[in-house]
């Protein structure tokens, strides 16, 4: 009875450690945004990365696979709605279009609030412009599978970089605490107490370096869930 008891809390443990590695990284919602004093609709979505991540990895997506340049982005402006005006994507319909996206700073990270129209007051959305609103959501989603595979690669390699260099220290100061060792063997006993003070400090510092490279691979470990949790939504 017990070993059964034992069977079942595993498996149920297992089960939540899938359910929670499998938990989605990002979740598009639909809303609405005040734009030219109008409520317009919209599609939000949350992301990880700081606003000027998000808005420089937007501009580079749009251009890369639409040609379209985005404007408001740059180091003399940085809008609060940044653009591209009078463009086609073909994903979305051949007329040409205005798009809108409006990125901003929120706890987690950033938040952004993607809105396209035909023009004046000619909002897409889901009840005027239905295919084409799903359009957009195809759209939104590629962009958020490429940009943030590619930022959870940077972020991990960044990780691992900050690790070695710490592992590096650590061998650094272990070889001097041998050379401190066979000089304090050599010298007097006043010598060897001030190596035995250096190598103290040496040590301790290689104890917080180690304490230090702990929590970064929690982070990377951390980044490796949110990978595998990214799907299309």
């Amino acid at each position: 009875m017990y070993k059964m008891k034992t069977i079942k809390l595993t498996l149920i443990f297992v089960t939540l450690i899938a359910v929670h590695v499998k938990a989605q990284t990002y979740k598009i919602d639909t809303s609405e945004i005040t734009y030219e004093n109008k409520l317009r609709p919209c599609f939000n979505v949350k992301y990880d990365a700081p606003p000027v991540t998000v808005k420089k990895a937007w501009d580079k997506f749009f251009n890369k696979n639409y040609n379209v340049k985005i404007k408001g982005i740059g180091l003399l402006t940085n809008k609060d709605i940044i653009t591209g005006t009078d463009v086609t994507i073909a994903d979305i319909s051949d007329k040409r279009m205005n798009l809108y996206a409006k990125i901003t700073n929120v706890a987690s990270g950033s938040e952004l609030s993607y809105f396209m129209s035909f023009g004046y007051d000619f909002f897409i959305g889901s009840v005027d412009y239905s295919k084409e609103f799903a359009g957009m959501k195809k759209i939104l989603n590629d962009f958020s599978m490429e940009f943030l595979n590619d930022y959870y690669a940077d972020e991990a390699s960044n990780l691992t970089s900050k690790i070695k260099s710490l592992e590096k220290d650590i061998s650094k100061n272990n070889k001097s605490v041998k050379k401190n060792n066979r000089k304090a063997k050599k010298g007097s006993a006043e010598v060897a107490n001030g190596l035995s003070a250096k190598n103290t400090a040496k040590q301790m510092e290689n104890e917080e370096n180690r304490r230090k490279i702990s929590e970064l691979n929690k982070q990377i470990e951390n980044i490796k869930i949110k990978q595998q949790g990214l799907s299309r939504n």
